[in-house]
């Protein structure tokens, strides 16, 4: 049976175990930030924050769960707009009697969520033998009315900050992770640098992060190209991405690639974006470096082997395409793993 308890008392539990030496937080770590890791009875746990600005601030969890849980969480009057990518896990949550709310909802990998939920209390459920790993960002409504009073651009739920009203919660999916936000959310997880330069670069990538869930978001609710596609034309994109994938090293052109799946080119690019929110070659280019990262950990083959496996016939391209996807060399990268 699911244990209920209050945030407070899970609070506590880390406490215990951080005074029986199972754990640490340290402040300022690299000068700004906050870290926390702690081993419980009901998980495993990692924390990383950092406030970027007064009002904006970034955190990523990694935590193991090996027993069941459920928090009693409240909310208070000063919640600020969350945004959450989750990487894995799943995160049922309960918001019995909450007008603009689903009573019962759940989080899941691959998925990303943005809500505005103040002055509530809800039970966030966390099911045993599961590894959660998420990226949150959280903001003010004071921030966001910083970037200025034209918000025709936004959804509805968003414009509500820019008006002289009383502010609804929300909780809504923005759709699942994209190519462009797995590379993103990857560089914040991984970023190499220290400092100020680390700071700077986190907060140009959550910005980041945020343009493309709201871009997202927009298009969902927008009439799009995506939903002209018929089910065929859909399966027909899915096998040329299935080909890129198999053949990184020798990719078919963009004409070749749209006669094997039977397909106009035109449609081929406009449909590969509105899918997988990407271009044909950048789906590519992210299958080629995940593909490099992999061998490089493996340790077995030199750089110049690498870079022919992914298709570069150059390895000072290779390691310039690779320094410009995550920070850093090739041969840092084999080396930190």
């Amino acid at each position: 049976m699911t244990e209920t308890i209050a945030y407070e008392t899970y609070w506590q539990q880390w406490e215990e175990s951080l005074a029986a030496g199972n754990g640490e937080i340290v402040y300022g770590k690299d000068g700004f930030d906050r870290v926390g890791r702690c081993k419980h009875r009901y998980s495993q746990d990692y924390f990383w924050e950092v406030q970027l600005r007064p009002g904006f601030w970034l955190e990523f969890i990694d935590n193991d769960y090996h027993q069941s849980l459920s928090n009693l969480n409240d909310h208070d009057e000063t919640m600020p707009l969350v945004s959450k990518f989750y990487l894995s896990g799943h995160h049922p949550v309960l918001t019995p009697g909450v007008n603009g709310v689903k009573s019962e909802y759940e989080e899941k990998a691959g998925q990303s969520y943005l809500f505005f939920l103040p002055d509530l209390q809800e039970i966030e459920q966390f099911p045993a033998h599961q590894r959660l790993q998420m990226v949150r960002i959280y903001f003010d409504v004071d921030y966001l009315r910083s970037f200025g009073v034209e918000s025709s651009t936004l959804s509805g739920e968003l414009q509500q900050f820019f008006e002289n009203k009383p502010l609804q919660r929300f909780h809504c999916s923005t759709g699942a992770l994209n190519l462009a936000m797995q590379k993103t959310l990857r560089q914040i997880i991984d970023c190499p640098y220290r400092g100020i330069t680390k700071r700077i670069f986190l907060e140009s990538k959550a910005l980041e992060l945020l343009t493309l869930q709201l871009h997202q978001w927009t298009e969902q609710r927008q009439p799009s190209t995506c939903r002209t596609l018929h089910a065929d034309d859909v399966e027909r994109l899915h096998h040329a991405r299935d080909i890129l994938m198999r053949d990184i090293q020798n990719p078919p052109s963009l004409m070749d690639l749209a006669r094997q799946v039977g397909i106009n080119d035109y449609k081929l690019k406009s449909g590969f974006r509105q899918i997988f929110g990407t271009t044909v070659f950048g789906y590519l280019q992210t299958c080629r470096m995940e593909r490099a990262k992999q061998l490089l950990a493996e340790q077995q083959l030199s750089i110049a082997a690498i870079a022919h496996t992914v298709g570069y016939a150059s390895q000072s391209q290779f390691c310039h395409a690779f320094k410009q996807r995550y920070g850093m060399t090739p041969i840092a990268c084999r080396k930190a793993s």
